[in-house]
């Protein structure tokens, strides 16, 4: 991906917050204006429990419908971001869990949803979380690819 900000706008979808608080609340992304999404996760550890980010889709921007087998989605991973950001390519996956046995500082994650792969009918996506510390801060962001209208920055 080429990064210009005026092209691919940086949308927050969760301000940092507590990782056992993310649960489902991160805000909807309409897919209908652009070709696909990338989901930036950004977790620090501060405390060992798991954190599973599920990416949800629905026909309005509501619901808890995780996107359903077969529509398996590329994943990236830095597991000591502070330090080394590079981002290592996982398998494709529905989900992707931050094990806080293994990763022990700060990790992005990154999902690239292509909106092809949505349900049909279905057109918003959501960062949905379960799991996670209270002392441990999460982050989601969302950066559109292939905005179908210039300077269009709205959820």
């Amino acid at each position: 991906m080429s990064f210009n900000p005026e092209n691919n706008p940086i949308v927050m979808g969760h301000e940092p917050c507590a990782a056992n608080a993310l649960a489902d609340t991160s805000a909807w992304y309409d897919m209908s204006k652009s070709d696909g999404v990338y989901i930036v996760v950004e977790h620090y550890r501060g405390g060992d429990t798991s954190v599973v980010l599920t990416v949800h889709e629905g026909a309005a921007a509501s619901g808890t419908t995780a996107i359903t087998t077969g529509a398996e989605f590329p994943i990236w991973v830095a597991t000591s971001a502070l330090t080394d950001a590079t981002l290592v390519r996982q398998t494709d996956a529905l989900t992707y869990t931050i094990d806080t046995a293994t990763y022990t500082g700060s990790t992005v994650v990154v999902f690239y949803i292509d909106g092809s792969i949505l349900t049909n009918g279905y057109r918003y996506i959501q960062l949905g979380a379960s799991g996670g510390n209270a002392a441990s801060i999460i982050s989601v962001l969302y950066i559109p690819k292939g905005l179908r209208f210039a300077g269009d920055q709205a959820l």
